[in-house]
C-alpha cells in the first residue's frame, strides 16, 4: 500500500476572492498528486516545493528530512542546492562588472597571482565570462582531485592544488570554440572575484546577495545553531551519505539554502530593480553565449529555456539535488528541493512547469519492489567476476542488498523477484542463479540490451 509519510502544505498568500482561493487549492492538490508518488516509492527521501505563480506563493513540503528528531521539512529546512551555485557566481560575476571592478571581456589571467599561468588558445585568452558561460576549454574537473568519485570529492581541493593544475594543463581548444561544462571553471571564476574583493566566498555571498535580500539562510557554511534544520542527505538509492563540504572554491557547488530563502530569491529575480543588488543581477540575467542546437544559451551562471524567456539551473551534490527555473514573462518561478541525490527531482519540476503553464500531467508511476527476507538475500553474498580485474562484490547492509563493481560505487539494488534485482542509479538488472544447495553461482547483468554472466569466484 502506498502512503505519503508527511505532508505540510503551507498557502502564504490569503486569496482575495472565493475563486482564487479555489483555483490556489486545486493548484495546491494537483502539485501533491504529482509528488506524492516520489515519496511513496522512497524515489525521494523529501522534497520541498515552493512556486510563485500570479503573484501567489505556495509551498509544498512532503515526506522526511532523514531526522528522526525533526522528521518534517518545512520552509527552513536547510538543503545544499549544489550547482545552482552557479548562478549566485554569475551574479557575483555581474556585480564585478556591474561596480566596474573588472571589465567585460577581464582575462583571468589579470587575476591570478602572477606565479600562475592561465591556460590559453593559440587566438585568445580566458576571460571571466568564458569561466561562467562553460567557454573556457577547462574540464569539468581537475586531473589532480584526490578522491573525485568519494563521498566528498570537493573537501580538500583548494585554490593550491587549482594553481598547480592550471600551470600545467593546456587547451585542447580555443577558448569559446566549444560548450564544455566545467565545474572546476566556476569554482576557479568565484575564487578569482574572491581575490578581487579581499573576501572569502562566504563573505562576498554575504555582502552582494544574500545579506541586501536578506537570505539569512542561504550559505556556505551551515552556523551550528541551524545545524538541526540541515536535512539528512541521501544517495540515489536510498542510503544516508555525506555532506559535501569545500575548500576555498565553493562557487560551483557549495552553497546551502532554504525554500523560504530560495523564494526570496525568486522575488528578486522577477523584477528589476536598480540597487547594487539588482544592478549585479540584471547584468548576470543578460544573454552572453547563443550556442549551435545541441549547446544551452546562457547568461552568467544561467540557462535559458528552449522559449529564452526562462531562466533555469538544476544542481546535484551526493545526497541533494535542486531545480530552480524563474521566468519573468509569466511572472512564474519553481524551486524542487530534495535531500536525495536524484534526478528525478528534475523530472518532477518539469511536470510542475507544464502544470503551471495550463497543460495536463499524469502523475508517474513507480515500479513496485518486493521486501525480501534477509535469509534469502544471504545467498547472493559474494564475489562474482565479470571479467579479469572486474568483480561484483554482493553484500547485505542493514536488510539491504547492496552490490559493487570493481572501480565504481557500491549501490543498493531493488527486488523485482527473489532472484531478479534492478538497480535505481541506472538501467541495469541483476538476475542471480542458485545451485541445488542454494547458493547463488552466478549472476547476470542486463544493461543495453546486453547479458553477461559473471561466475562465483568467492564466497
Amino acid at each position: 500500500m502506498k502512503f505519503v509519510r508527511w505532508v505540510s502544505v503551507a498557502l502564504l498568500l490569503t486569496a482575495t476572492t472565493s475563486t482564487t482561493g479555489q483555483a490556489q487549492e486545486d493548484l495546491k492538490k494537483q502539485i501533491v498528486s504529482l509528488a506524492a508518488p516520489y515519496i511513496d516509492s522512497g524515489t525521494l527521501i523529501g522534497v520541498s516545493i515552493g512556486v510563485i505563480k500570479d503573484g501567489d506563493v505556495l509551498e509544498i513540503h512532503l515526506g522526511s528530512t532523514g531526522d528522526p528528531k525533526a522528521s518534517e521539512p518545512d520552509s527552513n529546512t536547510i538543503y545544499e542546492i549544489g550547482s545552482v551555485s552557479k548562478v549566485f557566481t554569475g551574479i557575483l560575476l555581474g556585480d564585478a562588472i556591474a561596480r566596474g571592478d573588472v571589465e567585460r571581456d577581464q582575462l583571468a589571467q589579470e587575476l591570478l597571482p602572477e606565479n600562475v599561468t592561465m591556460p590559453s588558445g593559440k587566438k585568445r585568452s580566458v576571460t571571466l565570462i568564458d569561466l561562467s558561460t562553460h567557454r573556457s576549454g577547462l574540464p569539468r574537473l581537475p586531473d589532480n582531485m584526490t578522491n573525485p568519485n568519494g563521498e566528498e570529492p570537493y573537501r580538500d581541493y583548494d585554490s593550491k592544488l587549482a594553481y598547480e593544475f592550471l600551470n600545467r594543463f593546456k587547451l585542447k581548444r580555443e577558448p569559446q570554440a566549444l560548450q564544455e561544462y566545467s565545474n572546476f571553471g566556476v569554482g576557479l571564476l568565484g575564487h578569482l572575484l574572491c581575490r578581487k574583493a579581499g573576501l572569502s566566498y562566504e563573505e562576498l555571498l554575504a555582502d552582494r546577495i544574500t545579506g541586501p535580500l536578506g537570505m539569512r539562510d542561504t550559505f556556505v557554511t551551515v552556523p551550528e545553531s541551524a545545524k538541526p534544520r540541515f536535512a539528512v542527505p541521501h544517495t540515489v538509492d536510498g542510503v544516508k551519505t555525506s555532506t559535501w563540504d569545500f575548500a576555498d572554491m565553493p562557487g560551483a557547488g557549495g552553497i546551502r539554502s532554504t525554500t523560504n530563502d530560495m523564494l526570496t530569491f525568486s522575488k528578486a529575480c522577477l523584477r528589476s530593480s536598480d540597487t547594487p543588488t539588482g544592478q549585479a543581477m540584471e547584468t548576470a540575467w543578460k544573454e552572453y553565449y547563443s550556442g549551435g542546437l545541441t549547446e544551452i544559451r546562457m547568461g552568467l551562471g544561467w540557462h535559458f529555456g528552449i522559449d529564452r524567456s526562462t531562466h533555469w539551473h538544476n544542481g546535484q551534490t551526493g545526497g541533494f539535488h535542486t531545480m530552480f527555473l524563474v521566468d519573468r514573462k509569466t511572472q512564474k518561478a519553481l524551486t524542487v528541493m530534495s535531500n536525495t541525490g536524484s534526478r528525478d527531482v528534475d523530472r518532477l519540476a518539469m511536470d510542475i512547469d507544464k502544470l503551471l503553464q495550463g497543460k495536463t500531467v499524469e502523475p508517474r508511476t513507480f515500479p513496485i519492489y518486493l521486501e525480501v527476507p534477509v535469509e534469502k538475500m544471504e545467498r547472493f553474498v559474494g564475489k562474482y567476476e565479470l571479467a579479469p580485474k572486474l568483480i561484483f562484490t554482493v553484500s547485505v547492509v542493514d536488510r539491504k542488498l547492496m552490490v559493487g563493481l570493481t572501480g565504481q560505487a557500491t549501490h543498493q539494488v531493488f527486488a523485482e523477484s527473489d532472484l531478479k534485482w534492478r538497480y535505481k542509479v541506472v538501467e541495469a538488472s541483476l538476475t542471480f542463479y542458485l545451485a541445488a544447495q542454494g547458493n547463488a553461482t552466478s549472476v547476470e547483468l542486463f544493461q543495453n540490451g546486453v547479458r553477461q554472466k559473471a561466475k562465483r569466484v568467492e564466497e
